[in-house]
């Protein structure tokens, strides 16, 4: 790894540049509960704003794929002209950003109060696996599509736009949005006011952001307008652009400059500035300009009983050859030809300092995969429709998972270990055969379900291990 030098004078000259045209950019805001009288507003002002859109998940959804049509209609409170927030076209699949907000783009909207919000859901798809129990138990992957509808959501109390860069997090609930048929099986969607939560939080600390406050872990796309200063991250097919900036402190890799990353398909770890500016902290190059990267979940392994075949449902990607309609499809994928060292695992900001006899408890290689985990895989030879994939690389990348904590053991420095056991319908389970999943709380684990105990139902997301007899997961996060 080497780090970028750019003279003084130049990063500020770019860091001007950079956030001159961030502001100039296309429409959209920031918004925050309004708790006290709004404070007075210069009208001809903008307020530079992440929009991040995340995902309540369904446990037996493992694919919720939508796009949100342009623009999303903010109401003004006492009437007037809506304020829109555009958003670029979009295909999002967003149960593999479960217990993680998605930055969707950084937008500048105008400072006001705001009563509701109007949101166009259009092309709503669900993979969903489910039990057909005759004439023998079996377990299936079914596909259903929603309507389109647009969903006005209401604010109280109001949320107002403030001068200060943000964050505005649209967390999408699915588990409200499903319509059942008989025997729980999933028949297509509908969204009302209470499938969406807007939420708003100011720039944190550098050093200390989480997701939903301006952090960027781990990152993946195609690094596209790359200058001196720094390049546009394009994301999968969310249709996000995010301008990030380097500077003397950013970690490129090892013999590359920044202009050697142009279309190159990479990963950034990064941080939004006080400012509203994204910086990019590690730059980790993944492909080269005729790759792609496809993430998704593995729905078998050993097809056609070749231990080296898989069934994989892709939930994002990009790249030669990948292109929107492709979400939610099915691949084969053959690793036959995958070195050792071209496996890894995405911990991302997971603290795993603490992880005893890592190569035993938490392995991942071409013997230890599992229908049920989420991996992402690099090609350098595209992706073609019909076609077998032949990876290059296979990387193991978090998930969540929901269930019911057992077994719960207090560790030295606030860690802990427990059982999750995980709810009959999970896809997870039907898809693996396997109920329970054992998770390591590290120190630094970032914990918003308070104390957790015997009994307690949570959320848990990261790198989802198999050992050859059991789900071993690392937690990243634990939320209700």
């Amino acid at each position: 790894m080497k780090k970028l030098c750019l003279p003084q004078k130049l990063q500020t000259i770019a860091h001007s540049l950079l956030f001159c045209t961030l502001l100039a950019g296309c429409g959209t805001g920031a918004l925050q509960h309004n708790q006290s009288p709004a404070p007075t507003q210069n009208p001809q002002s903008t307020t530079v704003t992440q929009l991040r859109v995340g995902d309540a998940p369904a446990d037996q959804v493992f694919s919720f794929e939508l796009t949100i049509a342009s623009p999303i209609n903010l109401i003004p409170l006492g009437g007037g002209s809506a304020s829109a927030i555009s958003v670029n076209p979009n295909r999002l699949e967003l149960s593999r950003t479960a217990g993680k907000m998605q930055p969707l783009g950084v937008m500048a909207l105008k400072p006001g109060s705001y009563a509701a919000a109007e949101i166009t859901i259009q092309g709503p798809s669900i993979t969903y696996t489910k039990t057909m129990l005759t004439p023998a138990p079996v377990t299936l992957i079914d596909r259903v599509n929603g309507v389109d509808q647009t969903v006005r959501v209401n604010f109280n109390p109001p949320l107002v736009v403030g001068n200060d860069p943000v964050v505005l997090d649209l967390d999408i609930n699915l588990a409200s949005a499903l319509v059942s048929a008989n025997a729980g099986n999933i028949s297509g969607t509908h969204f009302t006011e209470s499938s969406f939560a807007f939420g708003v939080h100011p720039i944190g600390v550098a050093g200390r952001q989480q997701d939903d406050d301006g952090e960027f872990e781990a990152e993946t796309g195609k690094a596209v307008e790359v200058s001196s200063s720094g390049f546009v991250l394009q994301t999968g097919q969310s249709g996000s652009r995010l301008p990030f900036i380097v500077d003397g402190g950013t970690t490129l890799p090892s013999g590359l400059r920044l202009a050697d990353l142009q279309n190159r398909i990479i990963q950034v770890q990064g941080f939004t500035r006080s400012d509203g500016t994204l910086y990019a902290q590690q730059i980790e190059m993944l492909g080269s300009q005729n790759a792609s990267q496809m993430q998704g979940t593995l729905t078998l392994v050993g097809s056609f009983n070749v231990p080296t075949l898989m069934d994989f449902a892709v939930q994002d990607g990009t790249g030669t050859g990948f292109t929107s309609a492709q979400i939610g499809q099915d691949f084969m994928i053959d690793i036959s030809s995958v070195a050792s060292a071209s496996f890894a695992t995405n911990y991302g900001d997971c603290d795993k300092s603490a992880l005893v006899s890592p190569a035993i408890n938490f392995p991942f290689d071409s013997a230890h995969l599992k229908a049920g985990q989420r991996i992402e895989v690099i090609t350098e030879s595209g992706v073609t429709a019909g076609q077998p994939i032949l990876p290059s690389q296979v990387r193991l990348e978090q998930q969540a998972i929901s269930g019911t904590v057992s077994g719960f053991t207090a560790l030295p420095g606030g860690a802990s270990s427990f059982d999750l056991l995980l709810p009959a319908d999970s896809y997870v389970t039907l898809l693996s055969g396997q109920t329970t999943v054992h998770v390591f709380e590290q120190t630094m684990t970032d914990n918003r379900a308070g104390n957790v105990a015997n009994g307690k139902a949570v959320r848990v997301r990261g790198p989802l291990f198999w050992t050859g007899t059991q789900f071993n997961m690392v937690a990243r996060r634990i939320t209700q």
